[in-house]
């Protein structure tokens, strides 16, 4: 009887840790024959303060025994289901049980299990050791499953599983959770939700925000529980890639133009899928770049090694990734990682946004914030938006970009701006289109700092362009072209940051220049101002701020491009010349810009109406009563025709002072007759203090003479032709009595001020 006992027993042994070898062999054989095997981890619990309270002989004893019992519970219990292949002693107190089940066993026997091995250890461990003045002993119990995938990896993972589950308590609701969260990070179970990021300007996407959440209706929907769990069992690592690849296999949906914000713990920064993976080749697929991914460097977890950090920061830069500082505001050190990171976005964190709009400590913040990002050239993106106050508050500070429930809740799919924030910020933008739309002054075109760079038609190699680059070191461009028509952009440091890569030459330098050109460039048409053009080069994003413009005619062909420098340079030549010719009473452009715009304007193949309005009666005020009185009337009027400009004109009319009581207006048919009709309504209004200081009755008050030419294409030759017919019509309007406005129009409309 003994001796049959003996060989049972020898079935299994207690291995040493160098023996891993030989379990690994033992697991690998169980697997490949379609078996199940299971990791049962056990130690004391409080081992240490036995050792420290009794001393080491106690201790000693007590684990002797341990190891004595353990075996036969495992033959009583375990081999009931299956058959125990090792123990393995790991370390002290700690115990590994390896043991194989037939295929289809289920994580609920392996609980019932290990309650079972639990409780007759502790029966066992406690009739044969009894200590004064403490109660029984007990022992922790976990368990983790082979998947069979990489035997020699699971050797790892699965203990550190099992000691995870341990520590709960095999019996306890968080063990239960803490299994069903190991089993959702094995099976992948993370579904991502999109929360729009706006364009606080127009209401457009600039991108949207993987969120990631948990399966519906269990404790890990919430993100907020999802990575409590993760920071428990140091899985931060494995649950963020599985986000992150969760939200990248929506990349197919994006556009150019559109970016994908994915968050990025500083702990988990180093992930070989963005680094090393192949990503790349996703994005070649949905004809994107790495500049359509934006890396949220998380605050919520210090940086401890900056000098690693900015290591790796570079290489995503390398890459062509983008980076945002997320939660600036509510981190650890936010300034130190903006000035390590360098960041294209900083995102403020929700606890600064919220209740801006009536906490002046806050908006002044937020607003030295703006200041500081314009200055280094990156983006604000204001988080937590959940008000309309809110909302128009970060506008006036000058924040660009916004998130948050207001603007539109994570969503499945990556929809837009909610319909109530559009009209909102519709509104907002009308409301300031009709504040700020000055009339316009002189500004050149396009074609005045127009330059030429190389073209490339799209089948052009990566090589081709790249020796391009290489045999003409002063250009920085070169636009790739599809039948004449400008198709992409392609700059220097954009393709050596393709071709620096890792595998960059080897995955690129053979393929069309079209996989990794920007196909979503800045163009002009060759009549466009230089001013708007600037405004839009501007409002890029600072990975394409200093892109080249591409200029194209009338049909979409390929003219040429500009540079940003360029367009800046010209644009202080312009402010400088505005100020030195603009009439220096009314600070409207003066009679050198007043004929360039006209020739201009005669170039145009629109309709347009030219007004020349002449104040009546205006010598004589200025005679009787002096050169003061005489420069308010003059100012005054001014301010009158930048008034109904403002209110009833378009954004490309132009005003401008010939000089004396002489102005002139440019504008479309659509707004002349409303524009003229309001100043004949309030003219009189606007010099009712003039009057009235000085008693002026009725009849001697000033009037206007309004003479407005029809300026259609090719019926005038010259500035001088069109200046002689304006001079007959506003004889005609002087001859009229009171405030008139005189049309060459067909239907030679007349209005007048009522007598």
């Amino acid at each position: 009887m003994w001796s049959k006992l003996t060989k049972r027993l020898r079935r299994f042994s207690i291995f040493s840790l160098d023996r891993r070898s030989t379990i690994t062999s033992l697991i690998g054989q169980e697997v490949r024959v379609g078996k199940t095997v299971v990791l049962f981890y056990v130690d004391i619990v409080k081992m240490t303060d036995i050792e420290n309270r009794y001393g080491d002989l106690i201790a000693k004893r007590v684990l002797h025994i341990f190891e004595r019992i353990l075996p036969g519970v495992c033959r009583d219990v375990l081999e009931i289901k299956g058959q125990v292949l090792a123990i393995q002693k790991m370390w002290g107190d700690d115990f590994a049980i390896y043991v194989s089940f037939p295929q289809g066993s289920h994580e609920e026997e392996c609980r019932l299990l290990s309650i079972s091995v639990q409780q007759q250890v502790e029966a066992q461990l406690n009739r044969q050791i009894s200590f004064v003045n403490r109660g029984d002993l007990h022992i922790h119990i976990g368990y983790a499953i082979f998947h069979g995938q990489d035997v020699v990896k699971e050797m790892y993972t699965s203990v550190k599983h099992a000691v995870h589950m341990a520590k709960y308590g095999i019996t306890s609701e968080k063990y239960t959770f803490v299994t069903q969260y190991h089993r959702l990070l094995q099976q992948e179970e993370i579904q991502m939700r999109f929360m729009p990021i706006v364009d606080l300007r127009d209401g457009m996407p600039l991108g949207w925000e993987a969120l990631a959440r948990g399966p519906e209706k269990t404790p890990f929907y919430s993100p907020a529980s999802l990575f409590a769990y993760a920071e428990e069992t140091d899985t931060v690592f494995r649950l963020e890639q599985i986000c992150r690849k969760r939200a990248l296999e929506h990349l197919r949906y994006l556009k150019p133009q559109q970016k994908l914000f994915i968050n990025l713990d500083p702990r988990a920064i180093d992930d070989p899928y963005l680094l090393r993976g192949d990503l790349l080749k996703l994005l070649e697929s949905t004809k994107l770049n790495p500049h359509n991914i934006v890396l949220e460097i998380t605050e919520r977890h210090a940086i401890t090694n900056y000098s690693v950090f900015r290591k790796i920061i570079e290489e995503y830069r390398k890459k062509g990734y983008l980076l945002a500082v997320d939660d600036a505001g509510a981190g650890y050190s936010s300034l130190e990682s903006i000035t390590e990171i360098y960041p294209d976005f900083i995102k403020m964190d929700m606890s600064l946004i919220r209740n801006i709009d009536v906490d002046p400590i806050k908006q002044a913040l937020l607003e030295t914030i703006v200041q500081f990002a314009e200055k280094v050239k990156c983006k604000i993106i204001a988080e937590g938006i959940e008000t309309e106050r809110e909302l128009e508050t970060l506008m006036a500070l000058g924040v660009t970009y916004g998130q948050g429930y207001y603007l539109g809740p994570p969503a499945k799919g990556m929809v837009h701006i909610s319909g109530k924030a559009m009209n909102f910020l519709r509104g907002i933008r009308e409301q300031k289109m009709k504040k700020d739309r000055e009339p316009r002054v002189f500004a050149p075109v396009i074609t005045d700092v127009l330059t030429k760079t190389i073209c490339v038609e799209k089948q052009a190699k990566v090589r081709q362009v790249h020796q391009i680059f290489e045999q003409n070191q002063r250009i920085e461009s070169v636009v790739v072209l599809e039948a004449g028509k400008p198709i992409g952009l392609i700059m220097r440091f954009q393709l050596y940051q393709v071709l620096g890569g890792q595998y960059g030459i080897a995955l690129y330098y053979e393929r069309p220049i079209s996989q990794i050109m920007n196909t979503n460039p800045l163009t002009a048409k060759k009549d466009d101002q230089i001013d708007e053009v600037a405004k839009r080069a501007m409002a890029r994003d600072s990975y394409h701020l200093y892109d080249v413009v591409l200029i194209t005619g009338d049909e979409g062909e390929y003219i040429g491009i500009i540079t940003v420098q360029s367009l800046l340079d010209k644009m202080a030549s312009i402010k400088l010349e505005m100020a030195a010719l603009a009439n220096p009473l009314t600070g409207l452009p003066g009679n050198i810009q007043i004929e360039r715009e006209l020739h201009a304007r005669l170039k145009r193949e629109e309709q347009q109406v030219v007004i020349y309005c002449d104040l009546d009666r205006f010598k004589w005020f200025n005679d009787r009563y002096g050169f003061e009185v005489g420069d308010q009337i003059i100012v005054r009027t001014a301010a009158l025709l930048k008034e109904a400009v403002q209110l009833y004109g378009g954004t490309a009319d132009f005003l401008g002072h010939i000089g004396g009581d002489d102005f002139i207006v440019i504008t479309t048919p659509h707004f002349a007759d409303t524009m003229t009709t309001y100043i004949i309504h309030v003219f009189s209004s606007y010099f009712y203090d003039i009057y009235h200081k000085r008693n002026i009755k009725d009849g001697n008050d000033l009037s206007m003479s309004m003479a407005g030419v029809l300026l259609s294409p090719g019926r005038f030759a010259s500035v001088e032709d069109l200046a002689e017919q304006a001079a007959s019509l506003k004889q005609v309007a002087k001859n009229m009595p009171g405030t008139v406005f005189v049309s060459d129009r067909m239907d030679e409309r007349i209005l007048a001020a009522d007598m």
